[in-house]
């Protein structure tokens, strides 16, 4: 986006002086963001430093306030007007309530975060899915981001009216769902759910007046005003067709990862995911951390396997949270050991912050471990990308290609497949081109796993770095 256009923004927001009085959608969407936030830290622990971003009149950060009285507010708009309006409905001796005027799309700060929140701003960023790297980065690890913005379908009347005319139209350009799911970073757990609000009108021309008294005047890039004449065609005939505009909401929860590493999946047991974690504690000097370990009644457990394979220090193999004797899914051993497990419950090695951890999970990602709750759950709990190791035998494709689709279907973070067999080149490319995935190694067969074998395979395995740049990039 030009500094002009952006310009050009910021004056049309600061002129907005009776914003309030024609922002009955941004009402709503506000009030849709507060609900999620209540529900959301439910289960989280009140946060103690937020940031807003785009925040206009304060519709939203009065709500903030009042949620969260004792948490420090960093409160950000980039219309210096539109700050002063905010600002009066606070008194000026809150020292926990901070105000600068800010460009959002470029915002960087060495503070950290455990909420940001944003409401109806996103749709002025030029370049939303380097906006979202940026903001995440500001958030603490667990950190969590909620926001509103406009997606595609937003004023399909208007659209259709400037298509049936055969006009260029002028209204800003949205997103859809589809892209807006692809703009998260991978460092972290985001999904989007839409809303459709239909607002009734009195007719074309009150519409666009009161469009523009929001400071939602600014026209689509590289966009030319119509003539006097054209215009008014264009509110005829949408005043012919229509008496209705329509609002199609999209509504953002991002959480950045707990912790910093990668979870391991199987395409299905004894798949070799225990031999791929332990090449990648190897190659990258990083932490283990099986959080369910079921099985112990019959085996060493695969901490103990780990420590074996590759003899990093003892500290940085973590203990499981979960112990259980039978060979089973955690649902079912932990049914015959009269427990009861939630995910919500496991404590997370929060020390581990600023170190690389490989979490390893207990078989594929459908494996039940409690009631409503699957290994999947525990991916999205914890925040980490996947990595998932596959055979190369005949049936992976199948296999595969069915737990991509789950955990797309979950809006998981995907970083790639390993292979782990016999080289299968025609397998290799199957999974590639209908998983559109990336194959991040191919680990050869091995007759006997050993710190010789970990110590070849080793070579093979990408950086940590490496792997999770090229996701962003992607």
């Amino acid at each position: 986006m030009t500094n002009k256009l952006k310009e050009k923004i910021k004056e049309s927001f600061n002129k907005a002086e009776h914003y309030e009085r024609n922002a009955f959608v941004q009402k709503i969407v506000a009030q849709r963001l507060i609900d999620r936030v209540v529900h959301i830290y439910e289960k989280q622990k009140t946060p103690i430093r937020i940031l807003e971003i785009g925040c206009g009149t304060g519709l939203l950060t009065r709500h903030l306030v009042k949620l969260f009285p004792n948490a420090e507010f960093l409160i950000t708009d980039i219309a210096p007007e539109m700050v002063k309006r905010a600002q009066k409905h606070f008194s000026a001796s809150s020292q926990k309530i901070r105000f600068e005027i800010v460009d959002g799309e470029l915002f960087q700060c060495s503070e950290q975060f455990d909420l940001i929140v944003s409401s109806m701003t996103f749709q002025w960023f030029e370049c939303l899915p380097k906006a979202l790297t940026n903001l995440v980065q500001c958030l603490r690890a667990g950190g969590i981001l909620i926001c509103s913005t406009l997606s595609d379908q937003s004023f399909i009347e208007w659209q259709h009216i400037y298509a049936d005319q055969k006009k260029p139209c002028s209204l800003q350009k949205y997103p859809s769902i589809k892209a807006l799911q692809n703009y998260w970073p991978k460092i972290g757990y985001g999904r989007w759910e839409e809303e459709f609000i239909v607002c009734p009108i009195k007719d074309g021309k009150s519409f666009l007046k009161e469009f523009h008294e929001i400071g939602a005047k600014t026209p689509r890039q590289n966009s030319y005003p119509l003539n006097a004449g054209t215009m008014r065609r264009l509110i005829h005939q949408f005043d012919q067709k229509y008496n209705s505009v329509t609002y199609h909401v999209a509504y953002g929860f991002y959480q950045r990862s707990r912790l910093n590493g990668v979870f391991i999946t199987g395409t299905d047991t004894d798949v070799g995911k225990t031999f791929i974690s332990a090449c990648l504690v190897k190659a990258w000097s990083s932490h283990y951390w099986k959080p369910i370990q079921t099985g112990l009644g019959c085996d060493q457990g695969d901490s103990k396997t780990i420590y074996d394979l590759t003899s990093v220090d003892k500290d940085q193999i973590i203990p499981p949270a979960i112990l259980l004797e039978a060979s089973l899914s955690p649902e079912n051993a932990a049914q015959k050991e009269n427990q009861t497990l939630d995910i919500d419950n496991i404590a997370l090695p929060e020390f581990l912050e600023n170190n690389i951890i490989v979490v390893e999970g207990a078989g594929g990602c459908m494996v039940p471990i409690a009631q409503n709750q699957q290994m999947a759950d525990l991916m999205i709990f914890l925040g980490l990308p996947v990595i998932i190791v596959a055979r190369t035998k005949l049936g992976t494709i199948n296999h595969t290609l069915l737990t991509i689709e789950h955990l797309r279907q979950k809006n998981i973070p995907i970083l790639g497949v390993i292979l782990n067999g016999d080289i299968n080149p025609d397998n290799r490319h199957a999974i590639e081109h209908h998983g559109r995935v990336k194959i991040l190694a191919e680990i050869p067969h091995f007759a006997e796993a050993n710190i010789n074998t970990i110590s070849h395979c080793v070579q093979l395995i990408p950086s940590f770095e490496k792997i999770i740049n090229a996701s962003e990039e992607s």
